[in-house]
């Protein structure tokens, strides 16, 4: 299931801010943080959303019409992340 931009954002500012709090960010550039932290969150959100979907075509080629596991989606996701050099 896709993640929303709204709960990416909501998580990006939740790191910039507990960075904040540990002194690791200033608060002038705590929107900036918040930008890069958002957009590094939708790419990898957007790598794991095509590795899943590429793990359930396979999946789909292999047993048919039959829903596959969570276990055999996650084994598949696991090929196709080694297959693309990606760490889950």
């Amino acid at each position: 299931m896709p993640t929303s931009i709204r709960q990416i954002e909501f998580l990006a500012r939740s790191i910039v801010n507990r960075l904040e709090d540990r002194g690791l960010v200033e608060f002038g550039d705590a929107e900036i943080g918040i930008d890069v932290v958002t957009k590094t969150l939708e790419d990898n959100f957007a790598a794991y959303d095509a590795i899943e979907a590429e793990a359930r075509i396979r999946l789909a080629k292999t047993i048919g019409t039959r829903e596959p596991s969570e276990a055999e989606v996650t084994e598949a996701m696991r090929r196709v992340a080694a297959e693309r050099n990606v760490t889950l």
